[in-house]
């Protein structure tokens, strides 16, 4: 292993500029580029209704009405995700906690993917919709790098008028993160391999060009 390694150095040491170029293609095949502000886009989801409700299908209240977004994404910073409208009213007869779920497409320059969020209803005097934070990430590869999506906490508890009625409207936020995808081992040590290769064929170049001249 040490002959090896020596051998290596030496051919480094001898040319330089082959060793240059291997350096730098194993560098950028190790790490995607650096990401600059890219667009981004939400679908939103159906809305959702009757949430928790004993009033069936027919209620016009607790429904959730999900918008989409669209903007540009730059790494450490925050996205409007989505508009979250929740309207309430009295349609409950009994206290409870509910859980539910919409589901969206997420796109990330040219890359689409799937994110489900989760949240909770507690139903009773006031209806409070919680989305807890942290808990729903996404990872989207775009060229070399990967971002990653945290839906931020979200509390929607709407003030209501004598009737019980009322709603809120929020934009439900997710903290972006970017980082540059390592590319698998083995094909740093292809490329390595393909560095030496080629560094090897210089040198019986070169050893042939001082042969055909002695002979001469």
């Amino acid at each position: 292993m040490r002959m090896q390694i020596a051998a290596v150095k030496k051919l480094f040491s001898t040319h330089s500029r082959l060793a240059t170029i291997v350096v730098t293609g194993m560098t950028i095949a190790s790490f995607g580029s650096a990401a600059n502000a890219t667009p981004y886009s939400t679908s939103g989801a159906s809305t959702q209704f009757s949430l928790g409700d004993q009033l069936g299908i027919f209620s016009v209240y607790d429904v959730l009405q999900i918008g989409g977004a669209s903007g540009s994404i730059n790494p450490n910073t925050d996205i409007a995700l989505n508009t979250l409208k929740f309207t309430v009213g009295p349609n409950s007869f009994f206290p409870g906690n509910y859980s539910f779920k919409f589901n969206e497409t997420v796109t990330v320059g040219s890359t689409t993917a799937n994110l489900t969020v989760p949240f909770n209803l507690s139903v009773g005097a006031s209806d409070v919709l919680s989305i807890l934070g942290g808990t729903t990430t996404l990872s989207i590869l775009v060229g070399g790098n990967i971002w990653s999506l945290v839906v931020d906490q979200l509390t929607l508890k709407p003030s209501v008028n004598s009737f019980g009625v009322g709603s809120e409207t929020a934009s439900l936020m997710a903290h972006v993160t970017e980082s540059p995808a390592a590319t698998p081992l083995p094909a740093a040590l292809v490329l390595f391999g393909t560095g030496l290769g080629a560094m090897g064929l210089f040198g019986r170049r070169k050893k042939s060009k001082v042969g055909v001249v002695s002979q001469g």
